[in-house]
């Protein structure tokens, strides 16, 4: 049981670990990368549902994986960029 628990978590912190990296690249819109990647998971878990068997079940694992790792890297982005604007004032 364990072991399923720490491959979820190893699978969030990979996928987030890549999506916080891949957002430091845009200057302004850094958050936007992980609302695509949150509304990209959603739509890939809807999908799941329709392709039944075990394709369905990784593909709405895998979803699910990305969509923590999506909502974790936007409080991260939105905390980051609060703290900015605090350091920050007038830009």
């Amino acid at each position: 049981m364990a072991e399923g628990i720490i491959e979820t978590v190893l699978y969030i912190l990979g996928i987030g670990v890549v999506i916080f990296l891949l957002s430091m690249l845009f200057k302004e819109k850094r958050i936007i990368l992980p609302l695509i990647t949150c509304l990209l998971s959603v739509l890939a878990f809807i999908l799941s549902i329709f392709v039944g068997g075990w394709g369905g079940l990784g593909l709405g694992y895998m979803s699910f994986n990305a969509f923590t790792a999506s909502v974790i890297n936007l409080f991260i982005l939105t905390i980051m960029n609060k703290s900015k604007n605090k350091e920050n004032p007038g830009s």
